[in-house]
């Protein structure tokens, strides 16, 4: 795997297949920004477009404090199966993401 290929298991979350946003790591998410505002993504055998998206919270995944998540966001990943966990694999030179 080159430098340009990032690959990393994520879980699907239950609202994922309502807005389709995939959570994925700020590291991910910081490499995935040399991609621009709009990457192409190949998602459950079919071709789309997908955007980085992020929110400030303060959920229980930090103890109540201020922290941001990251996500992929596609129509395309309103097809993923909650619970279930996914590779997505990042091609940093040709600007395209692969979930499967």
């Amino acid at each position: 795997m080159t430098s340009n290929m990032v690959s990393l298991q994520v879980p699907v979350s239950r609202k994922t297949p309502l807005d389709g946003k995939l959570e994925i790591p700020a590291a991910a998410a910081e490499q995935l920004k040399v991609l621009g505002a709009d990457f192409q993504i190949f998602a459950q055998g079919a071709e789309g477009r997908a955007r980085l998206d992020a929110f400030e919270c303060t959920c229980g995944k930090a103890a109540g404090e201020r922290h941001v998540h990251h996500f992929v966001v596609s129509p395309l990943l309103q097809r993923l199966t909650a619970g279930a966990e996914v590779r997505v694999e990042m091609d940093l030179t040709r600007g395209v993401v692969r979930v499967e």
